[in-house]
């Protein structure tokens, strides 16, 4: 006689619930990964930053996450397809739609701009290289490599160095009428892939049959009290001050020692430590706020700080508590601390780079 069984309910309960959990805890495993990568040009406001802020709309989901438009690195010859460049090889497929009118644009004058990033995951760089389209592009079309003059107007090499959370740089952008785009390209040294970003820029003195944008020429106010925060150290000093106001929104901050700019730090960052300094030396700071479009307000009260005497570095030991600026030894090397943190074991100086500067 052939007995039928029927199958273990319970069981079977257990095994589709298990399966459910394991799968969303995948899912929000690959949803991190994604938010933690990786970074994006926050000034000019690049086509995704602004989707971010609201001033572009019916961008998808990279409002959610600018950071992550990541292709294979090796433009021209290689990356994202013709067509998809902006969407960074159609990942985020809205941003290839692509008009004379589709997009919000910031107004820039060629010549000397500067570009910052906002660096979420802080890879090391093989360098950044920025493009801009031919005079006489077809906005209405899809951007494609015959969009863009293919020699990229500004190229920074990085040799594998790791670059701070915000980055900037000083570029001298060719002459220009109208609308035109801005391809940054941010190529990394140990991965096979780039991020890109597209910048719609509005340079004026276009046709008349041109649409023209609102242009947002107000710089924000200037910083005010501006002060060192806490005891200088021999070889950092910590600032901070009041934040600036704007009629759109403050992007960032520049941190100038003298006339030299010695960091950018984000729009909601009211702090930054100046450090790779010299013992016993004098030194004069101001910020200057910055917006989306690149205007620049005026200089903030100046600060002048003297770094404390230079002390012999100590043997790095684990579990102690190491503040900016302080000096030690370790394998016969001096380092520099560049950010308040207590030591373990595995955390040597050689091994974290974020933390420990090599003198």
């Amino acid at each position: 006689m052939t007995t039928l069984r029927l199958p273990n309910l319970k069981l079977t309960k257990w095994l589709v619930a298990g399966g459910t959990l394991l799968f969303m805890m995948a899912l929000m495993l690959l949803i991190a990964d994604r938010a933690s990568a990786h970074g994006y040009v926050q000034s000019p406001g690049s086509r995704a930053y602004l989707c971010k802020t609201g001033d572009n709309t019916n961008c998808g989901p990279i409002m959610y996450e600018p950071q992550s438009l990541e292709a294979p690195k090796g433009f021209p010859a290689a990356g994202p397809a013709d067509g998809k460049i902006a969407s960074a090889n159609g990942a985020f497929p809205e941003l290839d739609a692509q008009s004379a009118t589709r997009w919000t644009k910031v107004s820039m004058s060629p010549g000397t701009n500067n570009f910052t990033w906002t660096l979420t995951a802080r890879h090391s760089t093989t360098n950044w290289k920025y493009y801009i389209t031919k005079q006489n592009w077809d906005p209405n079309a899809p951007l494609t490599r015959d969009s863009f003059d293919l020699t990229p107007f500004c190229t920074v090499n990085y040799n594998g160095a790791q670059p701070p959370a915000t980055y900037s740089d000083t570029c001298t952008v060719p002459n220009r009428t109208g609308y035109q785009v801005i391809l940054a390209v941010w190529e990394i040294a140990d991965t096979p892939n780039a991020f890109y970003n597209v910048i719609d820029v509005d340079f004026g003195g276009g046709s008349p049959g041109d649409p023209k944008p609102p242009v947002d020429t107000v710089p924000p106010t200037a910083p005010t009290g501006l002060q060192v925060s806490g005891t200088p150290a021999s070889s950092a000093i910590s600032l901070a001050w009041n934040a600036s106001t704007d009629n759109v929104g403050v992007a960032g901050y520049r941190i100038y020692k003298g006339t030299t700019l010695a960091g950018t730090v984000s729009g909601t960052t009211l702090s930054y430590t100046v450090s790779g300094l010299t013992a016993n030396t004098a030194y004069t700071f101001t910020v200057r706020a910055f917006d989306a479009a690149g205007n620049e307000s005026s200089n903030s009260n100046a600060v002048t700080a003297t770094t404390a005497n230079g002390s012999a570095a100590t043997p790095w030991a684990p579990n102690v508590s190491y503040t900016a600026g302080t000096l030690v030894s370790y394998n016969g090397a001096t380092y520099e601390c560049l950010q308040a943190h207590t030591s373990l074991t595995g955390w040597e100086p050689s091994n974290v780079p974020s933390l420990w500067l090599l003198k």
